[in-house]
């Protein structure tokens, strides 16, 4: 189907891709804050987002603050010398000069071969010694913010019920923008393409009892009544903090804070606040109890549950739910109409503790952290699921149909009565989706998926997106969207058209996968399901669209949204509401790029007029990185892959200098990663250590992703089942060795490198252990996972099963159990943070041990007091990667020495 069959008419033209002929592939630039928890969804690396900056509230650059600068995509004109650059840097010498050098060159040929004719040097090159490009940027110099983008505040504002007209759209959003007299922040709600929509909803700070606080985080009601803002606050994991959260009334400006108790205003660090779907309510978490606050008076905040046991919380993840399942702090989910809601309790306390002590605290004595952390073969958490319904003031418990042990992995209402939840067993064998009608308080089975039919597991599960009833569209019931594997193993998109469904439809095929963004909107009134997927290239992201009620079961029935040649760039999108406005976000390759406006606008404008239509609001300002990427000598990323022996295709990322000199041996590090299911290595811009090394060192790098990673169908997952570390290490060492074998003129056998953190410090472990030192001589391991009976259990029985069934895997193959390999090394290094909740220390500690009890002596060991699984308390982030830069430097210069030598 064309894309003129769609409603909304939108085009395509072939957008340009800035720098495509200078440099075909990626110039990275940005890096997620987060590190990944070796979960199964797409991993953005490591921190810290030095590129696509995530500012403060009160310094983020706004739509005032970038009215006034230019912010067009680069000029033909720079083009041009961006495409030329190496010839001018060649050949910039005069006419006269030219001759000169050409002369010269013709007399030293005629020299050289006379001499070789005659028995002098064999015919080869003078390779020259290793060195630094002057030309080239550092780490430092990503860190001094030469590449950052300034980024305008833009947010959709979610109106309390799916809008079903385009009409019915305005596209409400917020920003922020700067008071002209003092530079004070104030938050701003508009309308897209509505000049006259201007509503100035305050500033940032406030001042409550003579004390002024900042806003770090501020959530915005549709009516544009309440706001509710978070100050002071602290992380405690992944995604969860504590905060003092405020109620702010917009009419009248006053602001109060959110307290559990009735007869006092008292600040009070809340786990999390938010507001109920239709806006008539604020419900928050105070010491693992739910509170509920009404909005429409003064009435305050009500106490649903009322356990003291600190190892039962409700409504609120603890560690293991909110790393490896939920992926969110809370665990309590609305009905539409805002009549009722489900909460999930965990029983904690069964589950063994994790105590680590804190350092930096100038305490005489250690003060002891404790969280309560699964490990394989130990209790889980047990949970219960319980609806509260407000209008009978009533608490249910939800039969969840089973008395096993389950793991909860999603809960999404369909309707104002029915939710549907999916469980599995402890090994994430068997998923189980189940009805729960809150009118008849019962549950009844749907459907189930088992996983030994693809070899696999059950991975997180992607979220139940709700379809509502449309009978022009001849839509009679309440139905959903799920993002499973078909018949030939591929995640693709279903339509269930009622709760009850068993069979459901097959929207999309292929093999290739809808991508972990999923769904991102739905078009009530056009019947259009738009989301993103890999189709054009399995590192890659773009957006697609198909009918609700295709009934031909063909993959020509879909449409794709941008320019399928484009396939090196990677797309992004938020749809509001209705779907008549979009977020349209590109990644990569060169540089990270946003823009807003009417879906149709952005997908009928080429590159140009998305900069200077008056239609659309350029969200990014690029000029600083332009100008960057014009000063320094900036690698070339290329996307490619290579079938091994055995048939295995294998994706990779090769970044060179710009200017390969034939007569220079380049260093190679190997970047990897390798988690079961994880997508690391994508067309997404990034600039950071690889990029540095590249460009600074005069280095070639190489992103590895083997196989049992993810986006590819279960054919190639299905290779981590039951075996981690088994077939990354022999996918890395394969790529590698044939890369240097094609690349033998230009690569440094001696100067070759491994590094990874997370479960890219085990895969390089288990990738020195398998080599043994023959194709690698350095390597760094940065919070490795070296033995699984350490790590979570979730995750880790996820992929490897039970310990009882599977010891050959947890005390074999997937066991650092072979140090002496290391001995061949001409040096590596392990670093970790004491505080790491994620990947615990005692990891490094067992592994180092072993070091010393084989006498093994050519490393280094980097610990950072306190810093956590991300290693960025007290400066650390930026010292960590400064560390890792110049020990690459040293390395590749040859200024190690192997001590197990001496």
């Amino acid at each position: 189907m064309s894309s003129e069959g769609f409603k909304k008419g939108h085009k395509r033209k072939n957008s340009h891709l800035f720098m495509e002929q200078a440099a075909s592939g990626s110039l990275m630039t940005s890096y997620d804050i987060e590190l990944d928890n070796m979960d199964n969804t797409a991993h953005d690396s490591i921190p810290p987002p030095l590129n696509s900056r995530t500012v403060s509230i009160d310094n983020i650059p706004t739509l005032n603050d970038l009215e006034n600068q230019p912010v067009n995509g680069p000029t033909d004109e720079e083009l041009k010398v961006w495409e030329m650059r190496y010839w001018n840097e060649k050949f910039s010498h005069s006419r006269k000069g030219l001759f000169y050098t050409v002369l010269f060159g013709i007399v030293m040929l005629t020299i050289i071969f006379s001499y070789n004719r005659i028995g002098g040097a064999p015919q080869h090159f003078q390779y020259k010694d290793y060195s630094t490009n002057p030309n080239g940027f550092t780490i430092e110099t990503v860190f001094n913010g030469e590449f950052d983008t300034d980024q305008k505040t833009f947010h959709f504002i979610t109106p309390p019920q799916t809008l079903t007209s385009f009409d019915k759209d305005p596209g409400l959003y917020f920003t922020t923008e700067k008071d002209g007299e003092d530079n004070t922040v104030r938050f701003i709600a508009k309308q897209l393409y509505s000049n006259e929509f201007h509503k100035d909803l305050g500033p940032n700070k406030f001042n409550y009892d003579g004390e002024d606080y900042l806003v770090d985080t501020v959530k915005i009601s549709y009516n544009l009544d309440k706001i509710i803002f978070s100050t002071n606050s602290r992380s405690e994991f992944r995604h969860s903090s504590h905060a003092q959260y405020w109620i702010k009334d917009v009419a009248t400006g006053q602001i109060k804070p959110l307290t559990p108790f009735k007869d006092s205003n008292d600040l009070i660090n809340l786990s999390y606040a938010y507001f109920s779907p239709n806006y008539n309510f604020v419900y928050f978490n105070y010491k693992n109890n739910i509170y509920l606050k009404p909005l429409q008076d003064d009435t305050p905040a009500i106490q649903i549950t009322f356990d003291t046991d600190e190892n039962i919380l409700n409504g609120k993840t603890d560690w293991i739910y909110e790393e490896e399942v939920l992926a969110d702090d809370k665990a309590l989910w609305w009905s539409p109409d805002d009549t009722k809601f489900v909460f999930a309790q965990f029983n904690e306390k069964d589950v063994p503790t994790y105590d680590f002590p804190t350092y930096t605290g100038k305490n005489q004595y250690n003060p002891i952290e404790k969280i309560k952390y699964p490990k394989p073969g130990n209790p889980n958490p047990s949970v219960q699921l319980f609806m509260f319904d407000l209008s009978k003031g009533v608490m249910t418990s939800v039969p969840t149909l089973t008395n096993d042990e389950f793991i909860l992995y999603d809960l999404q209402w369909i309707n104002d009565e029915n939710f549907l939840f999916k469980i599995t067993d402890r090994y994430s064998e068997e998923l189980k989706v189940i009805r729960h009608d809150s009118t008849k308080a019962e549950s009844t089975f749907v459907r189930s998926i088992d996983t030994s039919k693809f070899n696999g597991w059950i991975e997180k599960a992607k979220r139940l997106v709700p379809v509502l009833p449309n009978k022009r569209q001849n839509r009679l019931d309440y139905g959903y969207l799920d993002i499973h594997e078909d018949k030939d193993g591929f995640n693709h998109l279903f339509y269930y058209p009622t709760i009850d469904t068993v069979d459901g439809i097959q929207l999309t095929f292929g093999k290739w996968e809808v991508t972990d963004s999923g769904v991102v909107g739905i078009g009530y009134e056009d019947n259009i399901v738009y989301f993103t997927a890999n189709k054009v290239s399995n590192m890659g992201q773009h957006l697609y669209a198909v009918h609700l009620n295709k009934n031909n079961n063909k993959e020509d029935d879909l449409v794709t949204m941008q320019d399928p040649n484009n396939a090196d760039v990677y797309y992004d999108f938020e749809l509001s509401s209705s779907t008549r406005y979009a977020v349209l976000k590109r990644q990569g390759p060169i540089y990270p790029e946003a823009w807003v406006g009417a879906l149709s606008d952005l997908f009928s404008m080429d590159q140009k007029e998305l900069y200077t239509s008056e239609r659309i609001i350029t969200l990014i300002n690029t000029e600083r990185t332009r100008m960057a990427i014009a000063k320094y000598d900036f690698p070339v990323t290329s996307y490619k892959s290579m079938v091994l022996e055995d048939g295995v295709e294998i994706n990779y990322k090769e970044i060179k200098p710009i200017h390969i000199d034939p007569k220079i041996k380049y260093p190679l590090l190997v970047n990897v990663y390798g988690g079961p299911g994880s997508i690391t290595y994508t067309k997404k811009s990034s600039i950071l250590l690889e990029e540095s090394v590249v460009s600074g060192l005069n280095a070639i790098v190489l992103q590895i992703e083997p196989r049992g990673t993810g986006g590819k169908g279960w054919s190639f997952k299905q290779w981590a089942t039951g075996k981690l570390g088994y077939w990354e290490p022999r996918d890395v060492a394969a790529v590698t060795q044939r890369f240097i074998k094609d690349n033998k003129g230009i690569i440094n056998e001696d100067r070759v490198a491994i590094w990874g953190w997370s479960y890219g410090g085990f895969t390089t472990l288990k990738t020195v252990e398998f080599d043994g030192g023959d194709i690698f001589k350095y390597a760094v391991a940065v919070a490795p996972v070296t033995n699984w009976k350490y790590y979570d259990s979730i995750y880790t029985e996820r992929y490897m099963g039970s310990m009882k069934e599977n010891q050959d895997g947890y005390n074999h193959v997937s066991l650092i159990n072979n140090v002496e390999p290391f001995k061949n090394l001409d040096r590596f290094m392990i670093i970790h943070g004491t505080a790491d909740d994620n990947v615990h220390i005692q990891n490094t500690y067992d592994f180092v041990d072993e070091l010393t009890l084989h006498n093994v002596r050519n490393y280094e060991m980097e610990i950072f007091p306190d810093s956590d699984h991300a290693i960025k308390f007290h400066n650390a982030q930026k010292i960590i990667f400064e560390r890792l830069f110049h020990w690459f430097e040293d390395a590749f210069s040859g200024k190690f020495t192997n001590t197990n030598t001496i």
